[in-house]
């Protein structure tokens, strides 16, 4: 069947018929051609006409439609599961699932050799792949024995269906015992499962493996647990997971937490007990732990094995902690400088010694103000204070009972670092001048300095960039590179936009950071036991947006030591980052490392000597390679499970800088035998979702029903197959219609010119 149609441009037909009328008319509209025959002036205008009627056509754009039907055949897939936890009990007896599932397809090779004769069947078994299965003389070659070590039903099912696209699908068969272990599939189950809907095809499951008893009633596994912690001496480490529980509701089952340090003894922290509600739910649990020293630490969660339980491998797991000497902590209380606070705390949070908390004072909302703050400013734990564009009324009101500031002088006065950064609400246009912060701040502000809320910009109180920095003496917050370069990456840094004016510094303050034109930026100052710092700017967020990132990072970073007064306290640092703790056997180890200076520079010239310690003594070499700023490496596949040493040793000109140490754990839990489970609803729930076209669960019996009732599906169906055409439609049929056109055109241009028209 064939049908013709137009789809005119503008999608009107009337424009195409107005364009060609137009058109049409211009032929008449000529010079009187004396010197041309009838038959050279008849020529030129059949030509111009053959390029209207063209054009025209084309206008119309004329579309032919034709339907055949084609005969094609019925696919039937089926996919069997031969991943290692079919070699765990069947729901019955003594037979192993496997020996169940192979038993079913055995008795069915004779009903699919019936139906290879009539439909195409493909046989694939899965595991974490998709693996076709060969035919021998009407027998399914099975293998030996389920040997994948993961289960991913949703993706090898996509894949099996993907290749069967655009045929006749008759039917879907899985049979599995619906565990899903692999950790992160390409395409779920479900959608795997929807993808059938929407093409139609039925999916029919058969289950094996127990449902609700037996095994699978009877197992404890511990789940979810971070494989690596970081915390300061002395702070609380909360360890957090959950565990699975089946076939234990109702019962207190009791899980401990143990710590084992560089001596291999390991300590019981804590016990709790756990108890679930229902069956095969996710329980939590949750331990405190204060390290009392710094160092390398293996922490346990072990649950207690349980009477029934087939699999007690994962009834444990475990992490790595590292300790870190006593960090700097840093409250940032900040007002409208989004930009620079963001930039801020991200430098910040690039120091691994440095921890950060911050609180946002909303301008929005100053009928609140002062805003009660003095649980933080009174907090001993805190060993640096930043205010950030804050006006003073947000924290201080005079008479009023809000202790804020006094808390924050006594603080200062007792050791702890202060700095204030420029905006414009800090310093004399926020109001400071009357707070008791005007004599621990290293600047002079007069009392007429005041920044009203809503009011006019006052320009005498500020300075208007670009303002490009540079030290004024050597010091340790403003040395960014070697002695002979600071300047040079000083003067290359992008310049403030602008910044608060100091017209006078207080008594003992020193100035450390000026513009090139004079202006005061920064000043360094002492009040009782503390250090104070008084910052201009609020626009070094541009450092980084401009490539000078690492400058910025070091900047503020000195900037905090050197307010908590550990300027001098620094050294060098080698260290070691694994992005996780725990790998399966034969998994690479994929590892970063580096070095640092005692200012958080990254030492380049370094040499690294790399030796993983294995779990019975053996050692090897490993090998990094400079990635950026850092080096990478990459650990052979370990061959053997437990516990590993991977050592860094740092030489600088034969001298050795620092060594760093990280350990991680290689484990044998096998996914597929650690856990009994069956997840037969999961295979019920796919095959509903199917259920229009005929998708259902069935039981081991039923498949020779199923064989028999496919063997009744007409060998071919007809499918219907649409062709169109539209001219121009194609890249070929748009070449020959532009190059006819042209050939009119040039045809018609090359007449005019011989005939002297042109």
């Amino acid at each position: 069947m064939s049908t013709w149609s137009f789809e005119p441009i503008f999608n009107s037909s009337l424009a195409a018929i107005v364009i060609a009328g137009v058109l049409a008319v211009l032929l008449f509209v000529r010079p009187a051609y004396r010197t041309l025959s009838q038959g050279q002036w008849g020529t030129l205008l059949a030509l111009r006409v053959a390029a209207i009627l063209l054009l025209f056509t084309a206008m119309l754009g004329p579309t032919h439609v034709s339907t055949t039907s084609e005969p094609q055949s019925a696919v039937a897939v089926i996919l069997f599961d031969q991943s290692r936890s079919m070699q765990l009990p069947d729901a019955s007896g003594g037979a192993s699932r496997w020996e169940a599932q192979q038993a079913t397809l055995k008795q069915a090779e004779p009903l699919l050799a019936e139906l290879s004769q009539q439909l195409q069947v493909k046989v694939y078994g899965y595991d974490a792949r998709l693996h076709p299965v060969a035919w021998d003389s009407g027998s399914l070659q099975l293998p030996a024995a389920p040997a994948g070590v993961q289960s991913d039903l949703g993706s090898t099912l996509h894949e099996a269906v993907q290749k069967e696209l655009g045929q006749r699908v008759a039917a879907v068969i899985v049979l599995g015992d619906g565990a899903q272990t692999a950790p992160a599939p390409q395409i779920e189950p479900y959608q795997a499962a929807r993808d059938l809907a929407r093409l139609q095809y039925p999916l029919y499951v058969i289950p094996f493996g127990p449902s609700g008893g037996g095994a699978q009633a009877h197992d404890v596994a511990i789940e979810a647990l971070q494989d690596q912690y970081s915390v300061f001496v002395k702070n609380e480490l909360v360890v957090r997971g959950l565990a699975r529980v089946r076939g234990y509701a109702a019962q207190a089952i009791p899980v401990e937490l143990t710590v084992e340090a560089a001596d291999g003894k390991p300590i019981a922290v804590q016990k709790t007990t756990i108890q679930a509600d229902e069956e095969g739910v996710q329980v939590p649990f949750e331990f405190t732990y204060t390290p009392e020293t710094a160092g390398q630490y293996k922490l346990t969660v072990s649950a207690a094995e349980q009477t029934g339980e087939l699999v007690t491998k994962n009834n444990r797991l475990n992490a790595f902690l590292t300790v870190r000497e006593g960090g700097i902590r840093v409250l940032i209380l900040r007002g409208a400088s989004l930009f620079e606070q963001r930039a801020l705390r991200r430098s910040l949070d690039a120091s691994p010694d440095i921890e950060v908390e911050d609180r946002w004072i909303e301008t929005r909302r100053r009928e609140t103000w002062p805003v009660d703050v003095t649980r933080l400013l009174g907090d001993k734990k805190y060993d640096v204070f930043v205010l950030s564009d804050l006006d003073s009324s947000a924290l201080y009101a005079e008479g009023s009972q809000t202790e804020n500031l006094r808390l924050l002088t006594d603080a200062v006065g007792a050791g702890k670092g202060l700095m204030m950064l420029g905006g414009v609400h800090s310093f004399g246009p926020g109001g400071y001048r009357h707070t008791p912060l005007t004599n621990v701040l290293p600047i002079q502000m007069d009392r007429f300095e005041r920044q009203d809320f809503g009011g006019p910009f006052r320009h005498d109180l500020h300075l208007t960039g670009p303002l490009t920095m540079r030290p004024v003496a050597p010091h340790f917050i403003t040395t960014l590179a070697s002695a002979e370069k600071n300047r040079q990456v000083w003067a290359a840094l992008p310049p403030l936009n602008g910044a608060n004016k100091f017209v006078n510094l207080s008594g003992g303050a020193h100035l450390l950071l000026e513009s090139t034109h004079g202006a005061r930026l920064l000043v360094a100052g002492q009040y009782g036991q503390g250090r104070v710092l008084a910052f201009a700017g609020d626009s070094t967020y541009l450092w980084p947006l401009h490539g000078f990132e690492k400058e910025h990072k070091r900047f503020w970073r000195q900037m905090v030591l050197w307010a908590a007064g550990h300027d001098q306290e620094q050294k060098d640092d080698v260290w070691i980052r694994l992005a996780r703790r725990r790998f399966g056997l034969g998994e690479r180890v994929p590892f970063t490392l580096g070095a640092n200076s005692a200012t958080g520079e990254t030492l380049e010239d370094v040499q690294f000597t790399l030796e993983v310690q294995g779990p019975n003594g053996a050692r090897q070499s490993a090998t990094a390679t400079r990635d950026g700023e850092a080096y990478a490496g990459e650990i052979v596949p370990p061959e053997q499970s437990g516990e590993y040493t991977l050592v860094a040793i740092a030489r600088r000109d034969g001298q050795e800088v620092g060594s760093s140490q990280a350990k991680f754990e290689v484990f044998d839990q096998d996914v597929e035998l650690s856990n009994p489970a069956t997840d037969h609803d999961l295979l019920r729930r796919m095959a509903r979702l199917t259920e229009p076209a005929g998708g259902r669960a069935l039981e081991r019996h039923e498949l020779s029903e199923l064989l028999h009732q496919l063997q009744t599906l007409p060998e071919q169906i007809a499918v219907e197959r649409e062709t169109r055409w539209r001219l121009a439609g194609s890249a070929a049929d748009a070449w020959i219609f532009f190059l006819v056109m042209v050939g009119l055109l040039i045809g018609e241009w090359a007449l005019r010119k011989k005939w002297g028209l042109a």
